[in-house]
């Protein structure tokens, strides 16, 4: 009788080292660009099920624990350890409550602003998968005194499916602030 061995399964892609740029790949700069701003303006107005539809079915969205190093060549931003960590399910698990009645947290609801900067493309080694970096401001608000903002870097994987049609396979958000607050971290970015 032969013992059957079993191959390793792959890693989760929560445990996979987010991939670094590749060639720079300006001449796509502006169709992401347009991409993103058409990503940003369903999230700021609650267009939440269209949002869903950009992202890929194993989406993952993190937000890594931010570092003050004293050398500045080390990291900035944790490696392994996250604020907020996030698959598709979870994420539409979380729009789909701040429609429901019960959800009194988000009544009235706040209002969110994405302003982008510095969309800059780069090719990946696995084909049809770009990386895009960008600038982010990102503003929410909720009557006279309620308010938060925030300027992140965001990194993204994205499956380029042709005819200027994107899917964002993965996120990962770089708070530029030490310690953000839990109205920031709030924010979908």
């Amino acid at each position: 009788m032969t013992d059957l061995i079993e191959a390793p399964a792959p890693p989760l892609p929560e445990h996979l080292p987010f991939p670094e740029g590749g060639t720079r790949r300006p001449e796509l700069d502006g169709a992401l660009r347009s991409f993103f701003d058409e990503e940003s303006a369903a999230l700021d107005e609650r267009r939440h099920q269209e949002w869903l539809d950009l992202l890929d079915p194993l989406f993952l969205y993190q937000v890594p624990v931010p570092l003050l190093r004293e050398d500045p060549s080390l990291p900035r931003h944790s490696e392994r350890a996250m604020l907020f960590e996030a698959t598709k399910g979870v994420l539409a698990m979380k729009l789909g409550r701040m429609g429901l009645r019960h959800a009194w947290s988000d009544r009235p609801a706040g209002v969110t602003r994405h302003f982008l900067g510095s969309v800059r493309v780069f090719a990946l080694s696995e084909p049809g998968t770009l990386r895009v970096d960008c600038s982010v401001l990102s503003t929410w608000s909720r009557g006279r005194d309620e308010g938060a903002f925030a300027t992140v870097g965001r990194q993204d994987v994205v499956r380029d499916l042709g005819a200027g049609m994107y899917r964002l396979l993965r996120r990962r958000v770089l708070f530029d602030t030490e310690v953000p607050t839990h109205e920031q971290l709030s924010i979908i970015f």
